[in-house]
Parts: C-alpha cells; sequence; structure tokens
C-alpha cells in the first residue's frame, strides 16, 4: 500500500530587523524629495555661464527685478522685436510695460565667439500685453512663443582701474547683454 504524505508547508517569517529595513527603504524613496530639497537656481555670483545667465536676466524680468535686469544691459546695447529697435534706455521701461508674469527658455543652442557667447533659443512669455506688433491682440495673457537671439559679452580691461572695476562689479558673472532680438517665431505666435 502507498502512503501519501503531505508537504509541509513553511511560513516565511521576516526577522524584525530586515522587516525595519526594507520599511525603511519604501519610507526613503516615497519621501525623497524630502531627504533631497530641490536644486535651487545659481544665482550671478555663481555663475560663470553666458546660458545660466541669461536664464537669471528672464527670471528677473519675471519677477520684476527690474535693477537686476537692467544692471545686466550693457552700455551699448542693441534691444529688437521684430526689427523695431527698442533704444537701450527704453528696455526696462518696455519690459515693465509688458506685464510678463510668465517666462519659459527652451532649445537653447551656446555658440562661442572670442569674448562673446551666442545664444539662439525659443522663449515662451506670458504677458497682459502683446510682446510684437506682428501678432494679434488676442495673444495678450496667452503664452507668445519668439526666436531669440542673445548676445553675451565679458567686458575687457580698458587700462583705467576704476573704470575696469565698475565694469567687473556691473558684469556679476562675468558677462553684459549687449544685443538681443525676439522674433516671432512661426507656427507657434500665441497658445
Amino acid at each position: 500500500m502507498m502512503r501519501i504524505i503531505p508537504r509541509l508547508r513553511r511560513k516565511v517569517v521576516l526577522p524584525g530587523a530586515t522587516s525595519m529595513a526594507i520599511a525603511g527603504i519604501a519610507a526613503l524613496t516615497l519621501g525623497g524629495c524630502t531627504v533631497y530639497p530641490e536644486k535651487k537656481q545659481p544665482t550671478l555670483a555663481q555663475t560663470t555661464s553666458a546660458e545660466q545667465v541669461d536664464r537669471i536676466f528672464w527670471q528677473d524680468v519675471e519677477q520684476a527685478k527690474w535693477m537686476e535686469a537692467n544692471a545686466l544691459l550693457a552700455p551699448n546695447a542693441v534691444w529688437r522685436v521684430d526689427g523695431q529697435v527698442v533704444p537701450r534706455g527704453q528696455v526696462v521701461a518696455w519690459l515693465k510695460s509688458l506685464g510678463i508674469h510668465g517666462v519659459q527658455v527652451s532649445d537653447m543652442t551656446l555658440t562661442p565667439a572670442v569674448n562673446d557667447m551666442n545664444l539662439v533659443y525659443t522663449v515662451q512669455i506670458q504677458a497682459e500685453k502683446v510682446v510684437s506688433a506682428q501678432v494679434g491682440a488676442s495673444c495678450a495673457g496667452k503664452p507668445q512663443t519668439m526666436s531669440a537671439l542673445a548676445v553675451w559679452q565679458q567686458p575687457q580691461p580698458t587700462g583705467d582701474d576704476a573704470k575696469d572695476k565698475q565694469a567687473r562689479n556691473k558684469a556679476y558673472a562675468g558677462y553684459l547683454l549687449t544685443v538681443h532680438d525676439l522674433t516671432t517665431a512661426p507656427h507657434g505666435v500665441c497658445s
């Protein structure tokens, strides 16, 4: 006669330390945002990157930090919007008049040129008014997509210690905006 022996089932019990370790790892994974705080944007004093200085410029504009934005404009800065020149002395007043409350920079390409850094990128500006005369009034308050060209230049020593010190103090990160050209982007004027 054949005898059938039932299989014994073993109950797996994790020791207390292992259970605690797994629970701890799960808690750290879920709470990662509090363990590793959000990265803060570098300040002008912390960066030597023209790309980052450009992003800081737009952040200053978005946050209405007009003195900081103005300090990044070279004395001979040229600003154009769809071919219309905005005189250096009126750039900040023009930006203020738009009522900008949102800026997003994307698709940035940087090309070094001796003491200049040429940036080509897309900027989406959300403002109370239209940025360009090329678009209709229906874009007011909606994100307006523009193609941008920005030339950031490192001020060169003049030999005059007082002027050089003043230029170094003004160009916090070593760059001043000398040329900025905004052009209405095709197929993406406003959304």
